[in-house]
């Protein structure tokens, strides 16, 4: 475990008496690596294979993250357009159509983007 820490593909945290502790990342880690190295796989494409999947924990956590953010934007909408439908109930038909009117274009196309999207 040392000598694949010093290559810099496992990480370790370090205690304070310098002790090296490994998460269980590190042992998936490992057990990946000895899977390639079984395979004959040379330690820079094992490197290589292991960067690229860290990269991709990466991307998947920030896209996990917008998506967490676009659904809390979503619920407080939620929230307001319940606390406007009273409002809107004491409009005219009139007044009521000119807002509906407004709103008609910029609905169409968040329901057609949350279409692609699902």
């Amino acid at each position: 475990m040392d000598y694949y820490t010093n290559l810099g593909i496992l990480k370790a945290e370090r205690s304070q008496s310098n002790y090296r502790y490994y998460d269980e990342t590190a042992f998936e880690t490992l057990q990946f690596i000895e899977k390639c190295k079984e395979m004959h796989m040379p330690l820079c494409e094992i490197k290589e294979k292991i960067e690229e999947k860290k990269k991709l924990l990466g991307i998947n956590e920030h896209v996990s993250k917008q998506v967490n953010e676009v659904t809390d934007h979503i619920h407080r909408l939620e929230v307001e357009l319940t606390e406007l439908k009273p409002l809107l109930d004491g409009l005219t038909d009139s007044q009521r159509e000119k807002i509906s009117k407004s709103l008609s274009g910029q609905t169409t196309a968040l329901i057609q983007t949350l279409a692609l999207l699902l």
